[in-house]
C-alpha cells in the first residue's frame, strides 16, 4: 500500500481509516493540527496519533512516536 496525501481523520470512512499505515500523515479536521498515524486499537477502536505539535525535539519525537505506536498495538 502508497502513502497518500495527508488525510482528514475526522471526515474519514472506516475503510480509508483501516488502510492507513503507521507514519501517514493525517490532520485533525480540515486545517486542524498535523500527526503521524500510529494505529486503531483493535477493541476500543481508538485512533492513536503522534501529533507534531507534541515533540519536543527530533529525537524525543521519535521515542514519543514509537510508544504511542506501541500502545496501538496492544489491546
Amino acid at each position: 500500500m502508497k502513502y497518500v496525501e495527508t488525510v482528514n481523520i475526522w471526515n474519514a470512512s472506516d475503510e480509508e481509516i483501516a488502510a492507513l499505515q503507521p507514519g501517514q500523515w493525517v490532520r485533525a479536521g480540515t486545517n486542524g493540527p498535523r500527526g503521524q498515524w500510529c494505529g486503531l486499537k483493535k477493541i476500543s477502536g481508538v485512533k492513536v496519533v503522534a501529533w507534531f505539535c507534541n515533540r519536543k525535539t527530533k529525537r524525543g519525537y521519535y521515542e514519543y512516536f514509537n510508544a504511542l505506536r506501541n500502545y496501538a498495538k496492544r489491546t
